[in-house]
């Protein structure tokens, strides 16, 4: 190969344009280099369609004519010429009106144009070809030297490698395009979950807030059935005293009052006033511990305060509901164990568990126990609540805590109670709750928590 063409291959090789991407940049530095390298006035690059029985040209240059058109060329129409192609060798015309593999464009295409001589080196990429550059020679036959064919070749080679370049750059533009997608898609799901986020938080703390006012209206309506007891016996009795003041007071007025019925009616007024008094004592301490419970419900504030006198006035408050139940409570020591925590929540877990105990554990039972153990241990406060109730079974425990799973759906339960809890000592209280319990041998919750929230979680 002459000197002439290594520098135009050198040059061409080391050129961006070739590895940039712009294929059309790349077509016309080649098609030059063929020109001023061969020294010929048209050429082209022509590329075969998938099913290789077209093909189109992508660039023609005519130095002493502009091309009007893209022309195309077609096997049916051209099918010797389509057959030497697919022989993937260099179709070397050096008479290309008589060369069977380019006379079929004699007629049409060669003697329009003053072609002689035709040289199309093949184009391969990826190990196929796919098209080829066609130099045409126009004047005078023209016999091609192997270095001129080897020089095309390379140069096709070089077009080749074009085409890698402008399919990375496509595959890169792709790339980007479905990561610019992706990100949209990304923030457009991020803001949809964030949104479904900030609804659930707030469904759920409606519903934690319904459960409340549930819980405290079964408070209340404990509360006020406890309450009509000994308001009952104190009217009952006021009224007999009422009954035995008329009856004394009449006697009198007839003048028939003797010392015998005048006794007698001192005896019964001092009874009946002794057990008015009795019963509405007893009506005021439970609203008085109705009221303590309910301001320690209510709070939601961190607060300093003595874990013994809390639970105290919640198991006081609970007692309406527990009825013909037992519930007791045992400190492991006799000094109180101050907190700086949330009250609030711990009377919700207590009044829930209590409540989860009377509707699913005791149901069916007569009289059922409640046992509440509370020791505190290298700043932490164990709390272990127990009772001899029915039991969990063993598949359903790890599915308690979850919302709204409940055995009970038919008798109206919500499935919220022990959601609350688990949450409640999660998050507010920084603590962690497990279950421990077989059928028929009741249930316990061991819950246990930092005696300052500030601490953290365990």
């Amino acid at each position: 190969m002459t000197q002439t063409f290594y520098n135009i291959l050198h040059q061409v090789s080391k050129s961006h344009v070739i590895d940039n991407g712009d294929l059309h940049a790349a077509n016309s530095l080649i098609l030059n280099s063929v020109i001023e390298g061969l020294k010929i006035k048209r050429a082209g690059i022509w590329l075969l369609s998938e099913d290789r029985q077209a093909m189109e040209c992508r660039l023609l240059i005519d130095q002493a004519n502009q091309p009007e058109e893209t022309p195309q060329l077609f096997r049916q129409d051209y099918p010797r010429y389509f057959a030497a192609l697919d022989q993937d060798r260099a179709i070397v015309a050096h008479d290309a009106h008589s060369d069977e593999s380019t006379s079929e464009f004699s007629a049409s295409y060669l003697t329009p144009l003053g072609i002689s001589a035709m040289l199309d080196a093949p184009i391969h990429h990826r190990g196929e070809m796919t098209g080829i550059i066609c130099c045409e020679h126009q004047g005078p036959t023209r016999v091609w030297t192997d270095d001129e064919v080897a020089f095309v070749s390379a140069l096709a080679d070089l077009y080749g490698r074009a085409l890698s370049a402008e399919q990375r750059n496509n595959y890169a533009k792709q790339l980007q395009q479905s990561n610019e997608l992706l990100e949209e898609k990304v923030k457009e799901r991020t803001q949809w979950l964030e949104n479904a986020l900030r609804n659930l938080t707030h469904t759920q703390a409606k519903l934690i807030e319904s459960e409340k006012l549930a819980s405290v209206g079964r408070m209340v309506s404990g509360l006020a059935h406890e309450i009509n007891t000994p308001l009952g016996i104190a009217v009952t009795s006021a009224t007999h005293c009422e009954s035995e003041l008329r009856r004394v007071q009449k006697l009198y007025t007839q003048g028939d009052l003797a010392e015998d019925d005048f006794k007698q009616f001192l005896m019964s007024l001092t009874e009946g006033i002794a057990l008015v008094s009795h019963n509405l004592n007893r009506a005021a301490n439970l609203v008085h511990n109705f009221k303590l419970t309910g301001a320690i419900q209510t709070s939601s504030e961190e607060e300093e305060f003595e874990l013994n006198n809390c639970l105290d006035i919640i198991i006081k408050s609970l007692q309406p509901l527990l009825k013909q139940h037992t519930l007791n409570c045992h400190y492991a020591s006799d000094e109180a164990i101050r907190l700086s925590s949330y009250p609030g929540a711990i009377a919700q877990i207590i009044t829930n568990l209590v409540t989860n105990s009377i509707h699913h554990g005791f149901a069916g039972m007569e009289k059922g126990s409640i046992n509440i153990h509370v020791a505190a241990q290298q700043g932490q406060v164990h709390l272990s609540y127990s009772d001899n109730g029915c039991g969990v079974a063993p598949e359903i425990q790890d599915k308690i805590f979850e919302p709204f799973f409940t055995t009970a759906r038919k008798t109206g339960g919500s499935g919220l109670g022990l959601s609350i809890v688990y949450n409640l000592v999660t998050q507010k209280l920084r603590g962690k709750i497990n279950i421990e319990s077989q059928l028929g041998l009741g249930a316990t919750f061991i819950i246990i928590f930092p005696m300052s929230a500030a601490d953290g979680p365990i």
